[in-house]
């Protein structure tokens, strides 16, 4: 009997080929025939297959990053609230890995290609509005509970962590030896150590 192929496992496959290569070569220069040859395939029409032109093979390799980072940021944050969710969600979302370093060469270069792609952006710009989403819940529960002072503007609060993660991943890709997974890690927890009243800081305030 012919061996049955499990279609969603090779999609994801070809996916996750396209982010090595768009990692190491830059997305202008992965072409589909580059990505059939790593894939292990003669010609690059195979792909066509399971994505019909190159456009929708970056935005299925697009989503699936974003996919992936949510399901970790899910993982990282199940029964944590106020500070020490935040924390969780913003120290996942950095470049400050090996693993998500990759992912974040990868998205910079969608983050380029999206200024005329509406695709690309619509998927950014969803992912951008979950994560501060989830920030304005934390930064609620952390006044409720009493672990920050009342924010008069929370809104702003999260629009800056969320900035800071973004230019991190910026940062950290032009000058990755000055911009390593553990000094991001230390702004990041800097950035956050602020929303704690001075009189009741302490070094392990935002410990998990």
């Amino acid at each position: 009997m012919p061996r049955l192929v499990d279609h969603s496992e090779r999609r994801r496959s070809i996916i996750v080929t396209t982010w090595r290569i768009i990692a190491e070569q830059g997305i202008e220069n992965a072409s589909m025939r580059d990505i059939a040859r790593e894939c292990g395939y003669a010609a690059p029409g195979v792909l066509a297959h399971y994505f019909p032109n190159k456009d929708s093979l970056l935005l299925a390799a697009y989503e699936l990053i974003c996919e992936r980072t949510n399901e970790r940021v899910a993982a990282c944050t199940k029964d944590r609230r106020g500070l020490s969710g935040l924390q969780g969600l913003c120290l996942e979302i950095i470049p400050a890995n090996p693993l998500t370093v990759v992912e974040a060469r990868v998205a910079v270069s969608f983050w380029q290609r999206a200024q005329t792609e509406a695709s690309l952006r619509a998927v950014g710009r969803q992912a951008l509005m979950h994560w501060r989403d989830l920030m304005l819940e934390f930064l609620a529960q952390a006044e409720h509970d009493g672990e920050c002072a009342p924010l008069t503007d929370p809104d702003s609060v999260a629009d800056e962590l969320l900035n800071i993660m973004m230019g991190l991943h910026v940062t950290s890709m032009l000058d990755p030896d000055a911009v390593t997974g553990s000094r991001q890690r230390y702004l990041m927890e800097r950035a956050l150590s602020r929303l704690i009243p001075i009189n009741a800081r302490k070094p392990d305030k935002l410990t998990a």
